[in-house]
């Protein structure tokens, strides 16, 4: 939800972005418990991140009886965050928020501070959001297939715009150049936003989103989505096609997950599990979150650390495969 920012619209409650963000004692119910007074959040107040955690935490404090503080640690792509809560102590009550950086990171970068699957308890995959491939109105495909015949045939094949290097969109860009065998040629941008009018313009062919930032472009008639990435069709947009159906072994999203650090108690851990999964499949907050673009998970500590090595080794195969390292 990695997108660096993967919800672009205001939902009920929740601050639009581009707003003042709320403060940073928003998420606050009872005196600490020592099980959960911290949940740091890798990115600037007031981002896509930042607002779903400030709702989770909000949640996650009544379901806990404590006080949790949302505390922002920006910086090198999500690695500042993440890091703070690898170095805390069990007893210190920090939790982290993660994106698909978390995976990604560990699969392109040597030179992380921390050992992403070792130093921390997985403690549960909170969301998961569907990621879109658009072009502009007068892109001369209205299919992948068709996409990928057009980049084949033409020299230099097509252009793509990502969020950045890194992202899961930039990762399913080169998946989807690894499975297809056509040529793809990555475009990244600081933020997907920055994008949408060379796409909308036809200066760049295509782009990978989120499709809850991308749907603005798509529902204003400047963006079509011509692909969803993910193995199930978009909620709401089900006549969107899956880039599966035209190139299979390509089935990605932006996933949002909970940390904390190593040597967490399996009672805590348990706990904090089972309360997560109570407010993301409480009745009056799934709504707000699809609304947000984020289809709730809330998976088991064990299934959360399986799927987090299991994306490591995927994008390190692609990574290698396609040449992609960050210094």
């Amino acid at each position: 939800m990695t997108t660096r920012r993967f919800l672009l619209r205001a939902v009920p409650g929740v601050p639009a972005l581009g707003l003042a963000a709320p403060p940073l004692h928003w998420a606050i119910a009872s005196e600490p418990t020592g099980l959960a007074n911290r949940l740091v959040v890798p990115f600037p107040p007031g981002g896509a991140t930042d607002i779903f955690a400030r709702l989770f935490a909000e949640r996650l404090s009544a379901a806990l009886a404590a006080r949790i503080v949302v505390e922002n640690r920006p910086g090198g792509g999500t690695v500042i965050g993440t890091q703070a809560v690898a170095r805390s102590r069990p007893q210190d009550g920090v939790l982290g928020v993660v994106v698909s950086a978390h995976a990604i990171n560990a699969a392109l970068r040597s030179d992380l501070p921390y050992d992403t699957l070792e130093d921390f308890t997985h403690i549960a995959q909170l969301a998961r959001a569907h990621i879109v491939i658009v072009a502009g109105a007068g892109f001369p495909a209205s299919s992948l297939a068709e996409a990928l015949a057009l980049a084949r045939r033409r020299d230099g094949g097509l252009s793509v715009a990502t969020p950045g290097i890194g992202t899961v969109m930039h990762m399913t860009l080169e998946l989807l150049a690894r499975e297809s065998g056509a040529r793809l040629v990555h475009v990244p941008y600081s933020g997907a936003a920055a994008a949408v009018g060379d796409v909308a313009g036809g200066r760049v062919d295509l782009m990978i989103d989120a499709w809850v930032s991308a749907r603005i472009g798509v529902d204003s008639g400047r963006l079509r989505a011509i692909a969803a990435t993910g193995d199930a069709r978009v909620p709401g947009a089900a006549h969107i096609p899956l880039a599966a159906e035209a190139v299979p072994g390509v089935a990605t999203y932006s996933m949002v997950g909970l940390v904390g650090p190593a040597g967490l108690d399996g009672a805590a851990t348990a706990r904090l599990s089972e309360a997560t999964r109570a407010v993301l499949h409480d009745p009056a907050i799934a709504p707000v979150l699809l609304d947000m673009g984020l289809e709730p998970v809330g998976s088991t500590p064990a299934a959360f650390r399986g799927f987090v090595s299991a994306e490591i080794l995927r994008w390190r195969a692609v990574a290698a495969d396609r040449g992609i390292r960050i210094l």
